[in-house]
């Protein structure tokens, strides 16, 4: 009888410290809404009934980092209060990665380039030269593809005559073409497509401002 009863008493315990634990979950969770929902970008032109929890997890550091995902959709491009400025019209998602901390939210941050808790654009730390980008893009492709690319790439611009801002570079070896477009600004995100004449292989993506490979 009194093993029943030390039973029941942990079993009892467990589901008390489960329960707790849901319950402190539910209030992290809720932290994160509130302050995507009183957020800037959220509160500028927030889609109501887009918003979903992707993931949730804690970091294991002292105190306690409790990190929460959210994807959510706004009705124009564009972070932060846009109120006077030229913005592209039409759905856009994103992605917000919230960080609690004892109950405060200590960093907020959309699309790995907005910096929702100080309202500021993220600037990457280095910027990405046009043939660093091909490099990655090029051990991208032949690692996912099993490709061994050539090398000696002769290049050649190809920028439309009269285009203003933006450039296109041609790297031709053998049957091989990459062809690069981007924007003339700081930190560019370059626009890249890889063709063989002979295989007729065929490849487009993005290689962000990050180094990170996207494929279209």
């Amino acid at each position: 009888m009194a093993a029943l009863v030390l039973s029941l008493g942990i079993t009892s315990a467990v589901m008390y410290t489960s329960a707790m634990q849901n319950q402190k979950n539910t209030d992290i969770e809720q932290i994160a809404l509130n302050f995507l929902k009183n957020g800037a970008t959220y509160s500028f032109d927030g889609i109501e009934d887009s918003i979903t929890i992707l993931d949730y997890y804690m970091l294991e550091s002292d105190p306690v980092q409790h990190v929460v995902v959210i994807s959510f959709d706004t009705a124009h491009a564009g972070w932060g209060d846009r109120e006077g400025t030229f913005i592209a019209q039409g759905i856009t998602n994103h992605e917000i990665e919230i960080t609690i901390v004892e109950g405060e939210v200590v960093s907020a941050v959309i699309d790995d380039q907005w910096d929702e808790l100080n309202q500021e654009q993220i600037i990457p730390q280095e910027y990405l030269e046009l043939e660093e980008a091909r490099e990655i893009v090029l051990d991208y492709v032949a690692e996912q593809y099993q490709i061994d690319f050539p090398g000696n790439w002769i290049s050649e611009v190809t920028t439309p005559e009269n285009l203003v801002g933006a450039s296109t570079i041609r790297y031709i070896s053998g049957y091989w073409t990459v062809t690069i477009s981007y924007p003339v600004v700081q930190f560019p995100e370059y626009s890249v497509t890889i063709q063989n004449t002979s295989t007729g292989f065929n490849w487009s993506g993005t290689v962000t401002s990050n180094g990170e490979v996207i494929e279209s």
